[in-house]
């Protein structure tokens, strides 16, 4: 089988596509991981856990996600542009659970030590070669992704942050244009004492709430 990757993908990045003939290498030893899913799942967890940085969840979502997205898109015949949406997906929802696009590489070397470990005496070096060659062609698909929700999650952190500091700014210049008393009569000034006060519970003598609560209901009169 011989596929194509469509242009107009959204996580296209311009490489050649698959070669059907891999495919045709590494599907014997993909149905074996398929035949013992769970145990890969299980193996791929143990082996990255102390390899990668900061694994979503508890690990186990990201593996299973990475374990039965190889094993869709190495055995189930999909179409083309199916599969580059699958990887799209995958490098999306990873990234956007947290996961590092800088870890596949990890990730990628412990399961080919999986693949290599299920397969036993049938395990050939063609075979491993294949692997990392499937690799390798994935892996440009999944980084596209995570590298489009990275950045859309850091212009809606950007838009927030400008939020924030345009309602704080509002809120400055309203007070600011207040006389002394109005701005005392438009805050429960003893209320947010008592909550300033809630923080200074251990320490001795009148706290910082008590404090600014004096300061507010008698202002200092110059002689």
């Amino acid at each position: 089988m011989t596929t194509e990757i469509i242009p107009d993908s959204p996580a296209d990045s311009g490489q050649p596509p698959l070669d059907g003939a891999l495919l045709q290498l590494i599907r014997p030893s993909a149905s074996r991981l398929a035949s013992a899913e769970g145990t890969s799942v299980r193996m791929l967890h143990e082996d990255i856990e102390g390899l990668v940085r900061h694994l979503p969840g508890n690990g186990r979502p990201f593996c299973e996600r990475m374990i039965r997205t190889v094993l869709w898109a190495v055995l189930s015949d999909q179409p083309p542009n199916a599969v580059v949406d699958g990887l799209y997906w995958l490098g999306s929802t990873n990234q956007a659970e947290g996961f590092a696009a800088s870890e596949y590489v990890s990730v990628a070397h412990a399961m080919v030590r999986i693949v290599r470990e299920i397969s036993g005496q049938s395990w050939t070096t063609t075979q491993g070669s294949a692997w990392i060659q499937f690799y390798m062609w994935m892996q440009p698909y999944v980084i596209a992704a995570a590298q489009q929700v990275a950045s859309q999650q850091e212009a809606a952190r950007r838009a927030q942050a400008a939020q924030q500091e345009a309602a704080r700014r509002r809120a400055f210049d309203q007070v600011a244009r207040r006389s002394p008393s109005q701005r005392a009569a438009d805050v429960d000034v003893t209320a947010v004492a008592g909550l300033l006060d809630d923080e200074d519970d251990d320490d001795d003598g009148p706290g910082y709430g008590q404090i600014m609560l004096g300061m507010t209901l008698n202002p200092r009169r110059d002689d």
